[in-house]
């Protein structure tokens, strides 16, 4: 994809995700993973919500693939996105959950199924007051 000129990809969030640089290469999302107990999280946190130890949060990548757990159809939506949209709680092999936008699915003719596989996509949310694209995680339905 042809960056425009003088157009940025910001993160909505800085530390959430890993963008692909390279060929090869796949994004995923910044997890955090306990030194002490194992707990894994997403978004990495500073201390671990099992064990409650500060500072025992390692970073890790987490899987690009899981499955819808339950989700809904956005018929209104706020300021600065165009409804309708599918938001859906994921499940990652890790045992963490994420709440994500869903795309690559028409939100109102979709086959999308509590269960469906998912996988991660890097993609624009939305524009900045100057015209950047600030991207962040969803996840598409994987083709069947």
């Amino acid at each position: 994809m042809a960056e425009e000129i003088g157009k940025k990809r910001i993160p909505v969030l800085p530390g959430l995700i890993h963008e692909a640089v390279g060929p090869g290469e796949r994004p995923y999302l910044i997890g955090g993973k306990c030194k002490t107990c194992g707990k894994i999280c997403f978004p990495k946190a500073y201390v671990c919500s099992v064990c409650m130890t500060a500072d025992s949060m390692e970073e890790v990548p987490l899987s690009t693939r899981g499955f819808i757990d339950t989700f809904t159809v956005i018929h209104v939506a706020p300021l600065g996105f165009k409804a309708p949209y599918v938001q859906a709680f994921i499940n990652l092999p890790e045992g963490v959950r994420i709440f994500s936008l869903i795309t690559g699915c028409d939100p109102l003719h979709n086959d999308l199924e509590d269960g469906s596989e998912v996988e991660l996509v890097i993609e624009k949310i939305r524009e900045d007051e100057k015209g950047n694209d600030l991207i962040g995680y969803k996840f598409r339905p994987v083709e069947k």
